[in-house]
């Protein structure tokens, strides 16, 4: 799963600004980032997204909302600590 998270993060750093599954790539980054302890890069896909839950993985959830802000929450906290 680390290969494919790294493929992604080529992939998007390659995609143009404007395609139009960038974001949800992104979504998808942000959340397998997160689970893989990459809590800096994580903080940076959900940076860049901000604002919209109604992507992968969050959909799936009873309250995507919800679940996305405990998850972006928690890569920032955690990214932070790590950066002192």
């Amino acid at each position: 799963m680390i290969a494919r998270v790294d493929a992604l993060l080529a992939d998007v750093a390659a995609a143009p600004a404007a395609h139009p599954q960038l974001p949800d790539a992104r979504h998808l980054l942000a959340y397998f980032l997160y689970r893989q302890g990459r809590f800096q890069e994580s903080a940076e896909q959900f940076r860049l997204v901000d604002g919209y839950v109604g992507a992968l993985p969050w959909r799936y959830q009873v309250d995507s909302a919800e679940f996305f802000v405990v998850v972006r929450n928690q890569a920032i906290k955690k990214a932070l600590k790590r950066a002192k």
